[in-house]
């Protein structure tokens, strides 16, 4: 068996694009499939652009963008934004089932609200700025769990899967949801039906901040594993840049099975090391798996 590998969508530019040029983009390149993410313009036919792919389909958080500017944080205090969030997710879980996509993946949510979006370069890396927290760690969670329960019915009746990204930041300490291996050990045992999403560049961030080793972490959350994410950094920032040869995300991949799909969610980044990422990874794709039986910290 070899890893499958995607390509996330958001690897053009560093503003929101026409979903069709970035498409267009992606022909002819060695892929088994797409995930379509978070940084397109709002279009009336997006579902229908979507749909000319022919090859496995992911989604990813914000696709379909709304047509107003809107954060989602499954985790806020502030009713009209929690309804909000929680009514573009179910409307994104809608437009995957329509498009065949498998996996819809949401960000699990904030203990403070986002105020800009996390679309643009700053300081080298892509991030959000938030406000001061509006509420307690445990009065986000419950309302993050309370969410996702909702979510995953709906993704049930859909018939399509949900999933959360893995979060970590050096930079936003304090304001980020399911950055540590107990809170996914809470989390799944409330909701064993929902899948993960290892964003290997967040938890390397995570894991350097709250002492715990990545190798641990992907050893617990290996039974929910749907997908992996994959970007480079310089292990402080979240710069979603290309893959080099010798990045630690690619030591990542010989701890995973090869059923997990391996997505490259780059930003601002050219064809041509979108290609040489996917070579990167497909030469990883050799190296035999190594699980572990060393427990998270």
């Amino acid at each position: 068996m070899t890893r499958p590998v995607f390509v996330s969508t958001t690897f053009f530019g560093n503003e929101p694009t026409e979903l069709a040029e970035v498409l267009d983009l992606l022909d002819g390149l060695p892929v088994d499939g797409v995930e379509l993410g978070s940084t397109h313009r709002w279009r009336p036919d997006l579902q229908a652009v979507a749909k000319r792919l022919r090859c496995r389909i992911f989604t990813h958080n914000y696709f379909p963008p709304a047509r107003d500017d809107l954060i989602i944080n499954l985790a806020s205090a502030d009713a009209d934004i929690l309804l909000a969030s929680r009514t573009h997710a179910h409307a994104c879980i809608d437009a995957a089932a329509a498009i065949g996509a498998e996996l819809y993946t949401v960000h699990p949510g904030f203990l403070a609200e986002p105020m800009s979006a996390a679309t643009t370069r700053a300081d080298g890396a892509f991030d959000f700025t938030f406000a001061a927290p509006a509420g307690s760690y445990e009065q986000a969670f419950q309302t993050m769990v309370e969410s996702l329960r909702q979510l995953a019915e709906h993704a049930a009746r859909a018939g399509i899967g949900l999933a959360i990204e893995t979060e970590g930041s050096v930079t936003k300490q304090g304001v980020l949801l399911m950055e540590r291996p107990d809170e996914y050990q809470r989390l799944l045992a409330l909701l064993p039906q929902l899948r993960i999403n290892l964003n290997v560049a967040h938890s390397s961030l995570s894991a350097s901040v709250h002492g715990f080793t990545l190798e641990g972490l992907i050893q617990l959350l290996l039974p929910a594993l749907s997908a992996v994410e994959l970007s480079h950094n310089d292990g402080r920032q979240d710069q979603h840049l290309p893959l080099v040869a010798d990045s630690p995300m690619l030591a990542a991949l010989a701890k995973l099975p090869e059923r997990i799909p391996a997505i490259l969610e780059f930003r601002d980044a050219t064809r041509a090391q979108v290609a040489d990422s996917i070579a990167l990874v497909r030469a990883a794709a050799s190296l035999p798996f190594t699980a572990s039986s060393q427990e998270p910290s």
